[in-house]
């Protein structure tokens, strides 16, 4: 049975949320008078390089899973790309999978035109895929996946 004294109730502190993520409420700080003050932080910048990959984008982040590392132009392109490069992925995986590259050998026993034709139209499909896959995920990861001092 509690004693005689001060019944007034007292708010506990908010507990921090799984992943560390904060809210605006938990980041506020109570003043030994009991106000409270808030915390400011400046907005967060767009993290992606500029199409010349020297000069960073100098817009507010306001796109991105978990946290916002993008403007809203930069986010999709960053998703076209993305795409992009995945389909050209999934369209050499299906030709791997589908039939071998012809070898020289092969290809001089051909006697239908036609099916060299369809022949040369495959190859040419594989490598334009493959060059498609390959300077996408270059250019992804150079503009934007930052590394080392320009975080």
């Amino acid at each position: 049975m509690p004693g005689p004294g001060n019944k007034r109730k007292t708010k506990a502190p908010a507990k921090a949320k799984a992943g560390g993520g904060n809210t605006k409420e938990e980041t506020q700080a109570v003043t030994t008078s009991g106000a409270k003050t808030h915390t400011t932080t400046s907005p967060t910048k767009c993290l992606t390089l500029e199409e010349d990959e020297m000069t960073r984008c100098g817009h507010t982040a306001t796109e991105g899973y978990p946290k916002p590392d993008r403007c809203k132009v930069h986010h999709g392109q960053y998703r076209t790309l993305y795409k992009k490069y995945k389909d050209a992925s999934k369209v050499v995986d299906d030709v791997k999978n589908g039939a071998e590259l012809p070898t020289k050998e092969h290809i001089g026993r051909y006697t239908d035109w036609h099916a060299s034709l369809e022949k040369a139209r495959w190859v040419r499909k594989y490598l334009e895929a493959i060059r498609v896959e390959k300077t996408g995920r270059e250019i992804h990861q150079k503009r934007f996946f930052l590394k080392g001092k320009h975080r």
